[in-house]
């Protein structure tokens, strides 16, 4: 048997998602597997890969031969390294078996003495120890994640896309330093661009030895210039031979064969080649081709050597975006100008998840327009485009010819984009993509036939070459659109079946740029005139209105939007969403707030993807999905949803902020209680029982006097604490000037309860809230709320105090805060009013929480230092508070009469969900809820869920439970089962079960389900007449008490459902 079906077999990468790299759709297994995996499958095709195995749609292992020298083992790194998205490579060599990590740095074929500089994560040489020294490999693991959490594995700054998106700016800055600055840049990015096309066009080989004959020919030595070595050090071409470099060399043989590829090609691709000739000197030339092609100086650092433009995937070229569009010589300036505009370079998996969901088998079959409304270098176009030839490829069984990729272009693509350049970027990476699906003979023959590829963006040109695919306009500049009747017919209302893209998220501030407020009056004049309101001038929300005009009725809609859309509650914001939400019906909203750091460098602002139609909601559930970091997301940068990240929603007021806030981390047992603390007749909102509740001074623009202001000393922010005394040292005095006062002298004084704005989280915290009962006059800044009471007697600020500082506050304001888990952790004034509590002076709770309240306050002993040797040791201070804010917790409970499942409801939000917001990878919700048998952590939730199904079993019976373990540990099975009372029974582990559970659910399910399946699904729910089986992953945050009764009533539930539908048949 060959090592890799070993490796297969062995490993059980055979029964996950392992196809055989292959350019056709003809071998593939389903008609869906090419349409959501074809380009992977074709580019290892095109490394020499023999098979790919994927995790849901994200391809994570390459699997490949080569021979047994160490210089074919390079070779080949480097060429699966171009694949730039795998994490692995299974690379089998005769007699042995090496794995490489494949976010390492590419190696210089060209040096040997660099070859050893490849590391390998693991070696075999003994084939029949395949199951046990590559344990760590197998397929489970990898599924799991739980392979990645290992150390080795280091960030992914060294993978092909993220290392050619740094090098891209190495090149562009050192081109910008070397004269081609300020309104040069252009030429800059024109030279690059086209370097990267004559590239790719080389590694294809479609421009060959003969292309450049033919332009060297025109003067003489320039054909001995192709054919010597290039006369600078450090250049080594011996690998694959390549021309460019060498005309790099003459300015004018250079610009002469770019206005040959111009005319043989498309004038788009090389725009204003006359202008730039006069201002691109030879040693911008010279830059290029050292930085390029050479080995000496900076463009060590660099990976060019390594990249083959026929392997690196095409949506990368759109990166050229990060660095192009936003025009500043500067990281940080580049920073600056990409907040003004709102828009990030888009990482190609959030391009390719939301063509997914829109872009189904039943769409394409009905030859959908797709229109991108911002879309900036055109990576949601180039998506739509590829989905939509893979199809027709199926679908004609046959590669399409160049007049139907044309044809698919001028009919289905469509895009605006405000940015001449970046329009023209998307042009570029559309060219690109149908020269991809054209083998060489292909081009050649349009070439000699003088075919010239289409001209993509839209002009006043009425040629028929002119398909008028991408507008360079403002989206919302809709008298500009309707002046030209071309522009009007392919850009004006009902133009689109699918409408996609990002478009900018956030309103630019103060400083922008004259252009870019420019481009922000006219988003907000279209608003206004159009009647559609929008809050704090957010374009997220604008472009929701605009792909509305665009679409067709019933028309589907797929677009990554800033989180505030649906979570943000000012005036404006609840009035777009109100009618907004009136015009649409939502069918899924993917909240990435937990995850967005894995996706978007640098950017902080938490992101949706949400998909609709152009009709109304009526009684349609929204699948909301929120994913939460994992393994797999943080070290493979794919898109990995569980059925724990799924709540459905139906009949639910969907404009209100707070339902996308609690179904984020809770569940309907969650929205249950919030509704019944709501309609309690023993609760009431604080807001009726405050006096007045604000924010502390601000001195921001200092416009004003500190005035009475500075009768106040101010309480530093890090000196404030629950427990702690202020001394001397933790006051400071407030600025001369501030922007307001706040609302007056009576806000820093008397009886009051001061709050932190913002939970703590350091020293392992997990949002606890910071708020004192103070009675001594003292200032503090606009980071602190201040309340104060109507009826200010001293047992409701004790009370008060007491609530704020239990489990119920915190958790009741996670789940109903806009703010804290979504973006910036902190709860607004108006949120804080929203707490129910409970003022009832007869109330037994009532006089026990004041005494731990008195006894947390006053308790200040001595601590333990050199100079206080017989002082209490700090540790045992923190275990006596956290016994009497245990106390408190029960306290509290009692006062709201808080039944065992509402308890479990905080318990678990506060032990489990809030430590795994904060530490996903740490906490202990990240845990294994089974490990070495110890089944203490699921017994809890064996027992509940036991309990909760008794009350349905025959007098005499109860539930009973056996814990199965299986997929290498990472999920755990647990079977329960009716038997007698009065049977003894013992909770076990059966470590060797897991096959006996497969056929067990197998028997049970219309179709089987493969430990593959269940790992990525996260969730099983099997009933079955012998029993119940509930599948879940090894980590105990979906092994809470709380989940045991979800649980146990969705099964409950499911059972009923057999019962009915037998007694029907």
């Amino acid at each position: 048997m060959k090592p890799l079906n070993i490796l297969y077999d062995k490993l059980d990468f055979k029964n996950g998602s392992l196809y055989s790299a292959t350019d056709t759709p003809s071998t593939c297994r389903k008609r869906t597997d090419w349409l959501e995996k074809g380009e992977w499958l074709t580019a290892a095709k095109r490394v020499g890969a023999e098979k790919i195995f994927f995790v849901e749609n994200n391809p994570v292992a390459v699997f490949a031969e080569c021979g047994v020298a160490l210089e074919e083992k390079v070779k080949a790194f480097n060429q699966a390294w171009c694949l730039a998205r795998p994490r692995l490579l299974f690379l089998a060599s005769p007699g042995e078996i090496t794995v490489y990590d494949l976010a390492q740095k590419p190696i210089d074929i060209n040096k040997q003495k660099d070859w050893k500089n490849l590391k390998s994560l693991a070696v075999l040489d003994d084939l029949a120890r395949v199951s046990r020294k590559l344990q760590n490999f197998h397929r489970d693991n990898v599924e799991s994640g739980r392979l990645f959490a290992d150390k080795r594995f280091g960030d992914l700054k060294n993978r092909a896309d993220k290392a050619l998106i740094r090098d891209l700016k190495t090149v562009r800055r050192e081109l910008i330093d070397a004269g081609l600055s300020g309104k040069r840049k252009r030429f800059a990015h024109a030279l690059i661009g086209r370097s990267i096309f004559i590239r790719y066009l080389e590694d294809r080989g479609i421009l060959t030895e003969e292309y450049f004959l033919n332009v060297a020919r025109q003067k003489a030595g320039w054909t001995d210039l192709l054919r010597n070595p290039v006369s600078r050090t450090g250049f080594d071409f011996s690998d694959h031979e390549t021309f460019f470099p060498r005309v790099l060399q003459d300015k004018t043989f250079t610009y002469l064969l770019f206005k040959k590829l111009a005319r043989d090609f498309n004038g788009d691709m090389f725009p204003g080649v006359d202008e730039e000739e006069k201002v691109v000197a030879p040693k911008h030339l010279m830059l290029i081709q050292g930085l390029l092609y050479g080995d000496v100086g900076i463009q060590k650092k660099l990976f060019f050597h390594s990249y083959r433009f026929d392997i690196v995937p095409l949506d990368l070229i759109s990166s050229i975006y990060e660095e192009f569009y936003h025009g500043s010589a500067s990281d940080d300036e580049k920073k600056s100008k990409a907040r003004q505009d709102g828009a990030y370079y888009t990482p190609p998996v959030l391009a390719e998840f939301v063509l997914s969901r829109v872009l189904t088998l039943d769409v394409l079959k009905k030859t959908p327009r797709v229109m991108d409304p911002a879309c900036g270098s055109g990576i949601f176009l180039v998506e739509a485009f590829r989905r939509i030839v893979r199809y027709e490829w199926l679908k004609k069984k046959q590669p399409l010819t160049f007049d139907e990729l044309k044809g698919i272009l001028k009919a289905q693509i469509a895009g605006i984009e405000v940015n001449a350049e970046a329009a023209r970027i998307t042009a570029f990476s559309l060219y690109l993509s149908m020269l991809h699906y054209l083998d060489q003979p292909a081009i050649d023959k349009q070439m000699k036939m003088g075919n010239r590829l289409p001209n993509l963006v839209a002009t006043t040109n009425r040629s028929a070459n002119n398909f008028h695919c991408i507008l360079p306009r403002n989206a919302f500049d809709i008298d500009h659109i309707k002046s030209n009747p071309i522009w009007k017919a392919r850009f004006g209302a009902e133009c689109a079946d699918i409408v996609v893209g990002n478009p900018p998220w956030g309103a630019p501030g103060t400083k922008a740029d004259a252009e870019t407020k420019t481009r922000q009056k006219i988003l907000l004049d279209w608003c206004k005139s159009s009647n559609k309101p929008i809050g704090d001038k957010e374009p997220s929300q604008a472009f929701l209105w605009r792909a509305l005009d665009f679409l067709k009725q019933n028309g589907k809609a797929g677009m990554l939007v800033s989180a505030g859309v649906l979570f943000k509650h000012n005036t404006t914001t609840k009035a777009f969403r109100k009618q907004w939400l009136d015009c649409v019906r939502l069918d899924e909203v993917f909240n990435f707030s937990h995850v967005r750091k894995f996706f978007f460098k640098g950017v902080d602002s938490p992101f949706l993807a949400v998909g609709f139609k152009k009709e109304k909601q009526y009684d349609s559930p929204v699948h909301y999905w929120s994913a939460k970091q994992c393994v797999v997301i943080k070290q493979v940068q794919s898109i990995l949803l569980s059925k724990n990240d799924l709540r459905i929603i139906r009949g639910l007021n969907l404009s209100d902020y707070r339902t996308w806030k609690l179904y984020s981390y809770g569940s309907y047992k969650d929205c249950e209680f919030l509704d019944y603390l709501a309609k309690s007749p023993q609760t009431i909102s604080l807001e009726d029982e405050t006096h007045f509740s604000c924010v502390g001074f601000k001195k921001a623009s200092q416009q004003k006097k500190a005035d009475w202001l500075s009768d106040f000393q101010k309480v530093k922010k890090e000196a404030f604490t629950r427990y702690d005394e202020l001394n001397d040292e933790d006051f400071e005095n407030v600025p001369s000037k501030v922007e307001h006062r706040g609302r007056g002298k009576e806000m820093y004084e008397g009886h009051r309860i001061i709050v932190k704005e913002g939970p703590r989280q350091a020293g392992g915290y997990f949002g606890k809230i910071e708020a004192r009962y103070e009675t001594e006059p003292y200032a503090y800044n606009h980071s602190f709320h201040v309340i104060k009471l109507l009826d200010e007697k001293s047992w409701k600020y004790c009370i008060l105090t007491g609530i704020l500082w239990s489990s119920f506050a915190r958790y009741y304001l996670f789940l109903t805060s806009s703010n804290w888990g979504l973006w910036h952790d902190k709860v607004l004034v108006n949120e804080r009013l929203q707490l129910p509590v409970v003022f009832e002076k007869n109330n037994p709770a009532t006089k026990k929480i004041i005494a731990i309240v008195d006894k947390l306050r006053n308790y200040h002993p001595q601590k333990q230092d050199l100079f206080h040797r017989d002082g209490v040791p700090e540790v045992s201070i923190k275990a006596e508070r956290r016994k009497w804010e245990t106390e408190l917790d029960g306290a509290v409970f009692e006062l709201y009469g808080l039944n065992e499942e509402q308890k479990d409801l905080i318990r678990d939000l506060c032990d489990v969900t809030l430590p795994f917001y904060y530490k996903p990878f740490d906490s202990i919700g990240a845990m294994q809820a089974v490990e070495k048998n110890d089944l203490s952590w699921i017994e809890k939730y064996v027992h509940i869920f036991c309990r909760r199904w008794n009350a349905y079993l025959d007098n005499g019976e109860e539930m009973r439970a056996e814990v199965h373990p299986g997929a290498h540990n990472n999920m755990v099975a647990i079977e329960f089962y009716p038997a007698d009372k009065g049977d003894p029974w013992n909770l076990k582990s059966k470590n060797d079960s897991w096959g006996y559970i497969l056929e067990q659910i197998g028997k049970a399910l219309p179709q089987p389900m493969g430990t593959s399946q269940i790992l990525l699904d996260g969730l099983v729910h099997v009933v079955s007449d012998s029993g119940i089986i509930i599948i879940k992953r090894n980590e105990k945050r979906f092994w809470t008490r709380s989940l045991a009764r979800e649980d146990a009533d969705a099964t409950i539930c499911k059972a009923m459902q057999v019962h009915l539908n037998r007694k029907k048949n």
